[in-house]
């Protein structure tokens, strides 16, 4: 009799207890997987989310790009990505939807309504409020809006308004947000950060699939500059190894992965990125590159 495998994470059943439930859709899931999907208070079947949360690290950017390779790109942003519930502005589409709270000084919250949809967010209606910084200090509930062009918090007094390249997706929080300005530091709570930023990270693969990611060009300025377009670029094939100054033109996505399969994101507010041997970076954006060499003093 063939072993019962998990659909997830390819485990193997043990005796007649190892707890393995055989979902609607035909797949197999282990107790472990199924604790992990209902945590994250996904659906109970076989899909592309599901699949990510259980997986190992270095899996998740396979699983992507074997989702995209074998789906249209512009039926997984039907599947995955549909309008919200409110109003955005034209052209905006959304990434991610999540009830959120922020801690700031009580003073700070205004008197007055907010607007309620992101149509209507405009220069005069953004508040930016930010962390407290004094014991006076309240809880503020409301949404996080991502969209392909800001951050939104929209609560009943307030309205924050962030450039997606201020975001903090480096970080081991995984029920936070941290928007860091030059500044000010906006602290967001939410549930499952890492399910956020994974939604995020798709978002932008299938947004450079549908534009031919593959059709990169790297303009070249000097000997030590570079504009790349969204692409792929191979270490060294593309571009030498070393430290890079980066400056975004268009900050919709630059990742760098090692050699390891490790995916590391770039944001704006870092000074520098790393492009080791044999690893890759991955564009979907529009950015100015500057080698400085294999050390930052060089």
């Amino acid at each position: 009799m063939a072993k019962k495998v998990c659909d997830f994470c390819l485990s193997e059943g043990k005796g007649l207890f190892s707890g393995f439930e055989k979902l609607a859709d035909g797949h197999y899931m282990c107790r472990d997987c199924k604790s992990v999907i209902q945590k994250y208070d996904l659906s109970l079947k076989y899909d592309l989310f599901q699949c990510l949360v259980t997986a190992q690290t270095n899996m998740k950017d396979m699983i992507m790009d074997a989702y995209l390779e074998n789906n249209n790109a512009d039926e997984t942003f039907a599947k995955f990505f549909p309008m919200p519930p409110i109003l955005l502005h034209g052209g905006e589409r959304c990434i991610n939807v999540n009830k959120a709270s922020i801690t700031v000084d009580k003073d700070s919250i205004p008197q007055t309504k907010a607007v309620q949809a992101i149509v209507d967010v405009a220069k005069n209606t953004i508040h930016n409020v930010f962390d407290a910084t004094t014991d006076n200090k309240e809880t503020v509930y409301g949404t996080l809006y991502e969209t392909d062009a800001a951050l939104y918090f929209l609560s009943e007094n307030f309205v924050n308004c962030h450039r997606l390249g201020y975001m903090e997706r480096n970080n081991s929080n995984d029920d936070k947000i941290i928007v860091s300005t030059p500044t000010k530091k906006f602290t967001y709570s939410v549930d499952h950060s890492d399910l956020f930023y994974l939604r995020e990270r798709f978002y932008q693969k299938v947004n450079a699939a549908k534009h031919n990611k593959r059709q990169h060009l790297i303009y070249m300025t000097n000997d030590n500059k570079v504009t790349i377009t969204p692409g792929v670029y191979e270490i060294p094939r593309s571009l030498r190894p070393g430290k890079y100054k980066v400056k975004a033109i268009k900050d919709a996505g630059l990742h760098i992965k090692d050699q390891l399969g490790r995916v590391r994101d770039y944001y704006e507010n870092e000074d520098l990125i790393d492009l080791s041997d044999g690893g890759q970076l991955e564009c979907t954006g529009e950015y100015q590159l500057q080698w400085i060499g294999e050390n930052p003093e060089e």
